[in-house]
C-alpha cells in the first residue's frame, strides 16, 4: 500500500499530539480510578517513577492487591491465593510489564532495542488508523493502531505470554484528556483470545508528585 506519510513524520505528530516534550521532563506519575471486571468494581493506584519503577494496587472486597517493579525485580501480593506475604512476579509478567515504561514504545524506540515498520493505512470501526509494528529486542510483537486525524494509539494487539500459554490480548484507549499538556487515554478496555477483560476508568492522572522509593521494594517478610 502507498504510504501519504512516513514513519518519522507519524512518529513526530504522535509526540506532538501526546505532549512527549513535556512528559519526558516528568519524574513522576500517579494514577487513581476504577477497574470493572468479573461483574465487580475495584479501585486502582498506579505509581510511575523513572527510570523504571511501577507499583499497581487494587482494592477488592476490603482486601489489597500489588504489583510492583523496583527497577529490575517484580513482585506482587495476591491475598486471594492464601497468602498475604510477597511473591515474585513471574518471569513473563515481568518482562510485559517492564517494557511499560511512562514514555511508551514509540519513544527512543531506536535505543529501547525496538524495530518499528509502518504496515498501512486501515479502517478501524470507521476511523481511519495507521497500522505500526513493534518486534521489541526480544522478538515479541505488538501491533499499535493510531488515529489518523489526532495521532494518539487506539488500539494495541498482541500475542502474550500468560501462565505458560500463548493469549491474543487487545487494548482499546478512549476517552483522551489532557494534564499539565500531557494526553492520556482515560479509559482502557482489555480483551484476550476475544473475551472480555478488564475495563479501567481513571479519575485523576498527577505527574512529580512527591514519591518514596521504598515503596518499590519487596517487603521484607523476616521483618515482620
Amino acid at each position: 500500500m502507498a504510504q501519504d506519510i512516513k514513519l518519522d513524520e507519524l512518529l513526530d505528530k504522535h509526540f506532538k499530539a501526546i505532549g512527549q516534550d513535556k512528559l519526558a521532563k516528568v519524574q513522576t506519575m500517579k494514577m487513581t480510578g476504577k477497574v470493572f471486571q468479573m461483574g465487580m468494581e475495584m479501585t486502582m493506584n498506579i505509581i510511575k517513577k523513572r527510570p523504571n519503577l511501577s507499583r499497581t494496587e487494587v482494592e477488592v472486597q476490603g482486601t489489597k492487591i500489588v504489583y510492583a517493579i523496583d527497577g529490575q525485580n517484580g513482585w506482587m501480593i495476591m491475598p486471594f491465593t492464601g497468602s498475604s506475604d510477597p511473591q515474585d512476579m513471574p518471569a513473563d509478567q515481568l518482562n510485559s510489564a517492564k517494557k511499560e515504561d511512562m514514555d511508551g514504545p514509540f519513544f527512543n524506540w531506536k535505543e529501547k532495542g525496538n524495530k518499528l515498520e509502518l504496515m498501512g493505512k486501515e479502517d478501524m470501526e470507521g476511523t481511519p488508523v495507521y497500522n505500526i509494528k513493534i518486534t521489541s529486542k526480544d522478538s515479541t510483537v505488538a501491533n499499535y493502531y493510531m488515529d489518523a486525524a489526532k495521532f494518539v494509539i487506539l488500539k494495541m494487539k498482541a500475542k502474550v505470554m500468560s501462565q505458560g500459554q500463548m493469549a491474543d490480548v487487545e487494548t482499546k484507549f478512549s476517552d483522551f484528556r489532557e494534564s499539565n499538556g500531557i494526553q492520556n487515554a482515560f479509559k482502557i478496555e482489555t480483551m484476550a483470545n476475544g473475551q472480555a477483560g478488564a475495563q479501567i476508568t481513571f479519575d485523576t492522572v498527577e505527574f512529580d508528585v512527591p514519591v518514596d522509593n521504598a515503596i518499590f521494594k519487596k517487603p521484607d517478610v523476616a521483618a515482620k
